[in-house]
């Protein structure tokens, strides 16, 4: 028995609610919402309360899932021109790195082409009247022992 009460309360809450509904519009513009008719001096409007049919949710459900899928593809092709962007960017950079080599290394050739004291640049070669480079320290000879003076001879 309890089951039974228990259903007939869910299937009358189930159903839906029947009402009206008016918008009112005062003279100041003031909108209103309410149940009974506006007053004479107000603008009446009255609300539509009844529910959307099935076909029109499955409009609504297939208009969703069509924006859904449009947003989807129009990501996919946003995240496509930034990948190209992104692309064109690094090799513009790269041409650019290209570029600046080739300007530093054409700039080095001229330089060595100009600098005649370039010749002497290979190394252990030291070109006449240059100054050398300071030899390390000799020891200094051993002073002889001091031992017994020579007597000097007389003829």
């Amino acid at each position: 028995m309890k089951i039974h009460s228990f259903l007939v309360v869910a299937v009358a809450l189930a159903l839906p609610a029947h009402g009206q509904a008016f918008r009112c519009t005062s003279p100041d513009g003031k909108i209103t919402y309410q149940q009974t008719p506006c007053p004479k001096a107000s603008d009446e409007k009255q609300v539509d309360t009844t529910p959307a049919s099935s076909s029109d949710a499955e409009a609504a459900a297939a208009a969703r899932e069509k924006l859904l899928r449009d947003g989807a593809e129009a990501g996919k092709r946003l995240e496509a021109r930034a990948a190209a962007d992104e692309a064109d960017r690094q090799r513009r950079a790269d041409q650019r790195a290209r570029d600046e080599a080739r300007e530093r290394e054409a700039q080095a050739q001229e330089a060595a082409r100009d600098n005649p004291g370039n010749i002497y640049a290979w190394p252990g070669y030291t070109p006449p009247n240059y100054p050398r480079p300071p030899f390390p320290p000799q020891p200094r000879p051993i002073p002889p022992r001091p031992g017994p003076q020579p007597t000097p001879q007389t003829r």
